[in-house]
């Protein structure tokens, strides 16, 4: 090997030597006219010694990116198929059981809450309600009695049991839910 590169060295000399012995281009003293042959020669001389090992070194390089990237795409399946048994595993232990019967029951309670709250606020709507057309009719005859009062004539009241009263719910009181007037 150290025999091919000496030899290697010796034939970069004798280029040099061609390139520096060369006629130069007038007005460019960067330009130079070189025999074609003498270079080319000198070019096959370099390449014929040139040892093997360099080409095959290519292909060998070629080849481990190809068996370095195979390797990555297996790493990366083994990988993702161990997650995928990791978590197959996991569904079956009782850790996980549990955390789904407690999401549950958590998810029931939240369900049955929201049912308590909106039959809560449809009795709440119904008993503000009917306050308020309680307070509309007393306000109709209070304007009712003015109007009688005004024209002469006195003015009668109706007792407080001709006045219907909303009925009561015994369900709310089941559950808990408390009615305050406004």
């Amino acid at each position: 090997m150290r025999e091919d590169m000496q030899y290697i060295s010796e034939v970069l000399d004798e280029l040099d030597v061609i390139v520096q012995d060369a006629s130069g281009v007038p007005m460019r003293r960067s330009l130079a006219v070189v025999d074609r042959t003498d270079v080319l020669g000198v070019l096959d001389e370099l390449r014929g010694t040139l040892p093997g090992e360099l080409s095959e070194s290519e292909s060998i390089r070629r080849e481990s990116q190809a068996i370095i990237a195979a390797a990555q795409e297996e790493a990366e399946r083994i990988v993702q198929e161990a997650h995928r048994r990791a978590e197959e595993k996991v569904e079956y232990t009782e850790v996980y059981a549990r955390a789904q019967r407690r999401a549950g029951e958590v998810i029931d309670r939240a369900e049955q809450y929201a049912q308590e709250v909106a039959s809560g606020s449809e009795v709440y709507q119904d008993r503000v309600m009917g306050q308020l057309e309680g307070w509309f009719q007393d306000s109709l005859l209070s304007v009712a009695e003015s109007r009688q009062e005004l024209s002469g004539t006195p003015a009668r009241r109706p007792e407080p049991e001709e006045v219907e009263a909303p009925p009561e719910d015994d369900e709310d009181e089941e559950r808990g839910w408390r009615v305050s007037s406004a």
